[in-house]
């Protein structure tokens, strides 16, 4: 292991305790030296390249910022991001740069191509950059956004629209395109990436990456869910149930000669709340307008509710109305899903389905039969990423969340 392996191996062990997500990022990659490299770093095909010679001369801030650049550069999936038709791999990384550098503030000595190409494109932007704790921003521009103006401010330099450049920003463009010579669109590595920031979202495992950063990686991993599909899912299984075939109604597209079908309109289902500690009335009342607004349009004819926190709090339903006030509901103790779970299994052949709204804090019940068409909705999107696998294992059992 040479003295520059050993500097960054070091920095990774200590990112162990302080940044778990950019510690979770690189030991996804692989770390390899490579002396023929003119830029310090150079990331893809799950690699992180290193010249031994430029990072030797670095202070170890120094080498440890440039490291953490890289590394947010994985993290935002621009290596490995579906790529535009024909895509300048040298105008991406570019654009990686000007990306990086408009969300975390670039300590003195840091030198990014995209950055010094911008200055080098715009006098008077260079300028305001030399203004003390001016922080770099040229325009609120994404990614995908920053490629395009990028592109077309290197064409108009080429065609000669813009004067400007000279040999700084050829050798700006030059480094560009040997940092991004590995770029290739790698779903696999981006599937990857995306579960570690799920995990760092779940756990609040952030580090010390900063709120501009960290909602931008937020923003690339798609966290949302349409819980109304999950609920209509789940109302067209319980619709289903009551199908009957009948000649007396055609067929929708072969008339008489194929049976028609009519629904009993007469389909129940049973909701278990769970009014332990941790469920806030904002949660449920944010429950509350979900079911109503996919409940009550004629096709469920009668919804009963039941409440639990350790144990059932009423042993008779009671019929969902226009307004339940939790404080009247004697609960807040511990949570136990199995007594809920008991009594819609009792209560079988009363209701079509059953829908437990809880955060998922609790012991893993036992569902004893199959088809039990169960759909848990969770308080929260955190909650549901620690209990929803759990929650899917169950036979006949799905899973949702609030996205309030």
């Amino acid at each position: 292991m040479t003295a520059t392996e050993k500097k960054l191996k070091d920095i990774v062990a200590s990112w162990f305790y302080t940044e778990p997500l950019l510690f979770s990022a690189v030991c996804s990659h692989r770390l390899l030296e490579n002396p023929a490299l003119s830029i310090p770093f150079r990331t893809g095909n799950f690699h992180i390249e290193f010249c031994p010679e430029i990072l030797g001369k670095m202070p170890q801030k120094l080498l440890e910022e440039y490291f953490k650049i890289e590394v947010y550069r994985i993290l935002l999936l621009h290596p490995y991001a579906r790529q535009p038709y024909n895509a300048k791999k040298m105008v991406l990384f570019l654009a990686s740069d000007v990306t990086i550098a408009a969300m975390h503030r670039l300590p003195e000595g840091v030198f990014l191509s995209g950055v010094e190409y911008m200055k080098s494109r715009d006098a008077a932007y260079a300028r305001a950059l030399e203004s003390p704790g001016k922080v770099f921003m040229y325009e609120n521009l994404s990614f995908e956004e920053w490629y395009k103006k990028l592109l077309d401010l290197i064409s108009e330099t080429k065609n000669g629209q813009n004067a400007g450049s000279g040999d700084d920003a050829s050798n700006l463009l030059a480094q560009a395109d040997e940092s991004a010579a590995l770029w290739e669109e790698n779903e696999e590595a981006q599937n990857k990436i995306k579960n570690e920031i799920q995990k760092a979202e779940v756990d609040e495992g952030w580090g010390g990456i900063g709120g501009e950063l960290s909602r931008a990686l937020t923003e690339e991993v798609d966290f949302s869910f349409d819980y109304r599909r999950a609920l209509s899912k789940f109302r067209s299984n319980i619709v289903s149930q009551n199908r009957k075939l009948t000649r007396m109604k055609p067929n929708r597209r072969f008339g008489f000669q194929a049976m028609g079908s009519r629904y009993d309109r007469k389909a129940n289902i049973l909701i278990a709340v769970d009014v332990s500690g941790s469920i806030t009335d904002e949660s449920f009342n944010h429950f509350y307008k979900a079911i109503k607004n996919i409940f009550f349009l004629g096709i469920i004819e009668k919804i009963d509710v039941i409440f639990f926190d350790t144990n059932l709090k009423n042993l008779k339903p009671v019929t969902f109305k226009k307004k339940i006030d939790l404080g009247e509901i004697k609960g807040r103790g511990g949570t136990n899903f199995q007594p809920a779970i008991d009594f819609y299994s009792e209560h079988k052949r009363e209701y079509n389905g059953l829908i437990i709204f809880t955060d998922g804090q609790g012991q893993i019940p036992v569902v004893k039969e199959n088809g039990s068409n169960i759909l848990w909705i969770i308080s929260n999107r955190r909650d549901y990423e620690k209990c929803r696998q759990w929650i899917n294992n169950l036979p006949g059992n799905k899973s949702t969340y609030l996205p309030f």
